[in-house]
């Protein structure tokens, strides 16, 4: 083969980065996992792929000149760290508190002391311009040039990196935001970082509007420091970055946009699940991606599902995403005590830097992980590699849990397996945000568990939710790094509409035919032709789908309803029939003779990407068995003896009925007493709760 057909996926977490390498059959070529660089991500990133390359018998990156589609946590760093970032945001006079009055809820309902956590930009970096468009775009004053002016003075006088520009009302007529924006560019010059908001986000809701356009200037710096440095190493044209919602994105893009970064490698995380899924022939998954420092999860069904409004860093993005929660439960995450001396797991994370316990690298007092319990537990045995470089410390990890066990006056396996549960627990509570809370019974679905400590919790979790399947997939801790691989250019676009059907225009179904929102359909495709000429893809390669928001006269929120079958078949919708079903389903009735708003319309803009290829793996000849080797395995009241089994020992149609532990090289899957494992013809381990009690044999 030749370099040029050497296509690698990176993701970068909050402890390793994963690298996969494939040819330009789209075929695996090979792996690499190295723990991040937190104060310098590119660092690893950049170290991964001259190691990834040098195995394949490359000499050097800049001759190797390897396509790179990367995923990175950069973004969502830099605001949860946005002190370093100082932004500043140019609104209305009189507005100017938007982000710190938000949507006067409280988080923390049953506090007593009540704490909410300080606006993305501070006080006196929220500036007034004397200026206003009504809702419906009239012009009720017009801005004045000296009045911009002064403001740039004052912005440049605090050496802002970057600047939201978020009018009111904007979204109905950009004439002066455009004039001020204008302004600031000439004024300010090209070293500071400019979010518009009529090009980011052209819809309504002033707080949701400008809170986005906050995070979108407090991660600019950081975000364009780490891309253009892996630009000028990788090549700008040979680098692209997975979005939110799934897609990719030239660097280009990111720039301007860099807030669509913020769900980047759990993002790519979901996309590998959905493809592991349709190669086993399941339809509806919930995906579990279990990495060192949180737990993402998301439900498929075919496809992943996308909101048009997410949150990163406790902040509202209205931005497309995928849909997914996030809680602080990792591999790494460090377990404690409450003032009530209860056992708590998380949010904290050990991170890469020290990591673990049992990673060797901790000093003073020890800080037990996750991953530490299963190693005292017995899971993870001291003999397994931990990626490229990493030895298991078991006494560092029994020191660390026992530390903890003391404290709260249990033994050291019961306090591993308190630690496993709370953890659990909270993970739980995340499958239900996204079914439950959803109108999706979990039981409906098989459960994938990727990151690299998915796999040690997927039973026992899909145990306590009701679930009775498990999908494994190949390449399990790096699957999010494969799911990249897998995606294809996307771009998103939005236009308000605010447009309300009286009760008698709800007969029909001529929606899409009113000249208004055929206008704002034709504008967004305008959009998307430039964007997608800039790709060279073909057109018959190319999939337009459309949306709206619609909602009930008086509601606060809307849903979303596609217009167009997500395969691309020209068969549109009824738009009003949709919505009804889809609000009945959600909340139990859809009256028919209400007025009906249309809010927003969307449109999408994307090319399919081709999944991985996995190879199909071998059967076992009649007079073979899988080296397997007997573990002892503690679950706080007793010892249970497990098979012990490295990954590439197994063939197409194994099967085991007994407790197992399947270790490979990105992650450890743990099989408990009630279940049974089988492999599949491309090496996907199929985990299902057994109808019996008794135990079996391999194959």
């Amino acid at each position: 083969m030749t370099a040029d057909g050497i296509h690698i996926g990176v993701d970068t977490g909050g402890t390793f980065t994963d690298l996969v390498a494939l040819d330009a059959r789209h075929q695996l070529l090979a792996t690499h996992k190295l723990l991040s660089t937190p104060g310098d991500p590119a660092r690893a990133v950049l170290a991964g792929i001259d190691a990834l390359l040098k195995r394949l018998g490359e000499p050097s990156r800049r001759k190797a000149r390897p396509r790179v589609t990367h995923g990175s946590t950069v973004a969502t760093n830099a605001l949860l760290e946005h002190a370093d970032s100082p932004a500043a945001l140019v609104t209305t006079a009189g507005f100017e508190d938007v982000l710190a009055i938000a949507r006067q809820d409280r988080p923390e309902l049953y506090a007593r002391v009540p704490h909410r956590e300080a606006p993305l930009i501070a006080d006196d970096a929220r500036l007034g311009i004397d200026e206003r468009v009504a809702h419906d775009g009239r012009v009720l004053r017009a801005p004045d040039n000296k009045q911009i002016d002064t403001v740039a003075d004052k912005l440049r006088a605090m050496k802002v990196r970057a600047v939201a520009v978020c009018l009111l009302h904007s979204y109905a007529n950009d004439e002066h935001e455009r004039a001020v924006a204008q302004r600031l560019r000439k004024k300010l010059g090209n070293n500071v970082h400019l979010t518009v908001s009529h090009e980011l986000l052209p819809e309504f809701r002033e707080y949701e509007r400008t809170a986005t356009c906050a995070v979108n200037a407090v991660v600019a710096p950081r975000m364009l420091r780490y891309t253009n440095r892996l630009a000028r190493e990788i090549g700008e044209p040979r680098l692209r970055v997975m979005a939110s919602h799934g897609g990719t994105l030239p660097v280009a893009a990111i720039r301007q946009a860099p807030v669509r970064t913020v769900l980047s490698g759990p993002a790519g995380g979901v996309l590998g699940a959905a493809h592991a899924a349709e190669a086993a022939g399941i339809e509806g998954v919930i995906t579990f991606d279990m990495g060192g420092t949180s737990t993402d999860v998301a439900l498929c069904r075919g496809a992943p599902v996308l909101r048009s409004e997410g949150e990163a860093g406790g902040v509202p993005v209205r931005l497309p995403m995928v849909d997914m929660h996030t809680v602080g439960a990792g591999g790494g995450s460090i377990a404690w005590l409450d003032a009530g001396d209860a056992l708590r797991v998380g949010p904290r994370s050990a991170g890469a830097e020290p990591g673990p316990a049992c990673y060797g690298k901790q000093k003073g007092e020890p800080k037990p992980t996750v991953t530490d319990a299963h190693v005292v537990l017995g899971h993870i045995p001291a003999d397994q590699e931990l990626g490229e470089s990493l030895r298991i410390d078991r006494d560092a990890a029994i020191a660390a849990v026992q530390a903890i066990a003391d404290k709260a006056g249990l033994t050291l396996h019961r306090a591993a397996v308190g630690i496993l549960r709370v953890a659990e627990a909270t993970m739980a509570r995340a499958i239900g945000r996204i079914s439950l809370q959803r109108g999706r019974d979990p039981r409906d679905y098989a459960l994938v568990p990727f990151g690299g400590a998915g796999g040690l919790h997927a039973c026992r979790l899909a145990e306590a939710i009701g679930m009775t399947g498990v999908l494994v997939p190949v390449l399990p801790g790096l699957l999010s790094a494969v799911g990249m691989l897998g995606a294809g250019p996307r771009y998103t676009f939005s236009h308000a509409l605010m447009l309300t059907l009286a009760p008698d225009e709800l007969a029909g179904d001529n929606v899409t035919d009113r000249s208004d929102v055929a206008h704002a359909f034709d504008a967004m495709r305008k959009h998307a032709d430039d964007a997608m000429a800039a790709e060279t893809v073909a057109t018959e390669h190319r999939r337009d789908i459309r949306a709206l928001d619609l909602r009930y006269a008086g509601q606060s929120y809307e849903l979303t309803i596609t217009l167009d079958e997500p395969r691309g078949h020209d068969n549109p919708v009824n738009v009003l029939d949709a919505f009804r079903a889809e609000h009945r389903r959600l909340y139990g009735y859809a009256p028919d003779d209400r007025a009906i708003e249309i809010v927003a319309a969307r449109l999408t803009s994307e090319v399919r990407g081709q999944p991985v290829q996995m190879p199909t793996l071998a059967t076992r000849n009649d007079n073979t068995t899988p080296d397997t080797r007997d573990l002892t395995v503690h679950d706080g009241e007793r010892e249970v003896t497990y098979r012990h089994v490295q990954r590439d020992q197994l063939c197409a149609g194994d099967c085991f009925n007994e407790p197992l532990i399947v270790a490979e090289y990105s992650a450890t899957t743990v099989v408990p007493p009630g279940w049974s494992l089988a492999v599949n013809d491309v090496g996907q381990l199929l985990l299902e709760v057994r109808d019996d009690a008794g135990q079996g044999k391999a194959n």
